[in-house]
């Protein structure tokens, strides 16, 4: 006998919800803080997981602007002065007490209706009917770095307006049903799955691959339960399909504990599948399909922990990087320095690799050190936060 477990559908439970945080103004606190904003509109059922990117593209620019534009008070028309003019001042002013002792408050207000996402800061505002008169008198291939994140937070969702001139604004997404906004009908399947995690590099690591239980397919996606956490988002499931196992790229969406060490996770497709009842599109499509995913997973990872082991203080210099003969110095201004290593913004990103450091030293020659990079996280188009380990060379 076949058991098929039933969960509460919690999402649709959710009736009302407030919550309120505040935000440092420091740009690295950008992208967790939009994460968790979309995590909890898709649990509390307001955004279904194929409208997630949009809603975080729109929600990134709404805290960028509250951050950046606001609290830190840098004007986009920096970025039409140079190439490294609007790193070099984001530099400084993340590091200036003046700037980064003020907060954003972001709330969130869930009802019946949709969610509402307010992003309040402390800086001087805008005139906001002028600077919206100004985009819709200019054509869109046009508007560069200055608007765009208004025309992204009015195109994404359903409302967007300010309030206290310009120091808030409220973005309002209207709540669907689920079933108004699944794409694909779901069949309920009971059959073993193969998982092949991905790793960073791309490649696949057939050595961690595991048996899992499916519980349902669609045209978009699968839903699955294994005896481990998921270890990266990106995996192949492999699918016996007449007689032979024919693997599919996924993207996981989300991993629930269930009881009795049991996790389900969720996955969507990475090319779109063609479904006849429970049959899979033939292997030549998934062999190319494949083969595709990999060469754009062809990318460094940017995530790193670094355990801070000696005290930072604030250098914000103008420092060089030298990645070797065959590559042009980089520019990076400074935001904190200690004897282990040192933090800094470039507007290029940089491979996990070893380079050679060049530290002005008031009144001195200048330092040079090698290092090698352990994280590059981009804060924002053209952007990079960029953290550096020294070593000896």
């Amino acid at each position: 006998m076949t058991i098929q477990l039933q969960f509460p559908a919690f999402a649709s439970a959710v009736a009302a919800e407030q919550t309120v945080l505040q935000i440092p103004s420091q740009p690295e606190w950008i992208a967790p803080t939009v994460e968790f904003l979309k995590e909890k509109a898709i649990t509390c059922g307001v955004c279904h997981e194929a409208r997630a990117n949009k809603l975080m593209l729109a929600l990134h620019e709404a805290l960028t602007n509250a951050i950046v534009h606001g609290n830190l008070e840098l004007s986009s028309e920096l970025k039409e002065r140079s190439e490294n003019a609007f790193a070099e001042a984001l530099a400084q002013r993340s590091v200036d007490s003046r700037y980064t002792s003020r907060l954003v408050e972001v709330r969130i207000d869930l009802d019946g209706q949709g969610c509402r996402w307010s992003f309040t800061d402390q800086g001087k505002g805008f005139d906001v009917e002028r600077t919206l008169s100004r985009l819709a008198q200019t054509e869109p291939e046009q508007i560069l770095s200055s608007g765009r994140g208004l025309l992204l937070m009015r195109a994404f969702l359903d409302d967007l307006r300010f309030e206290l001139g310009g120091r808030r604004a409220i973005l309002t997404l209207q709540r669907t049903s689920v079933e108004e906004q699944r794409q694909s009908a779901r069949w309920p399947i009971q059959r073993p799955i193969r998982i092949a995690p991905i790793r960073d590099d791309g490649s696949v690591d057939w050595e961690a691959a595991h048996e899992a239980v499916a519980q349902n397919l669609s045209a978009e996606g699968i839903g699955f339960l294994q005896a481990r956490l998921a270890s990266t988002d990106r995996i192949l499931i492999g699918i016996d399909w007449q007689g032979q196992l024919l693997y599919l790229p996924a993207e996981v969406r989300h991993c629930q504990a269930r009881e009795g060490a049991v996790f389900e996770l969720g996955c969507r497709f990475q090319v779109p599948a063609s479904m006849s009842g429970k049959e899979i599109a033939p292997s030549a499509e998934i062999e190319s399909a494949i083969e595709n995913l990999l060469k754009q997973l062809n990318v460094h990872s940017v995530r790193h922990d670094e355990r801070r082991a000696h005290p930072r203080a604030a250098y914000t210099a103008r420092i060089t990087i030298d990645r070797g003969r065959y590559h042009a110095p980089l520019t990076g201004f400074g935001r904190d320095l200690s004897k282990g290593g040192i933090s800094f913004l470039t507007s290029s990103e940089l491979a996990l690799e070893n380079v050679t450091l060049t530290l002005p030293h008031l009144q001195q020659k200048a330092l040079r050190l090698g290092a090698r990079i352990v994280r590059c996280n981009q804060l924002m188009a053209g952007v990079y936060e960029v953290g550096a380990r020294f070593i000896d060379v």
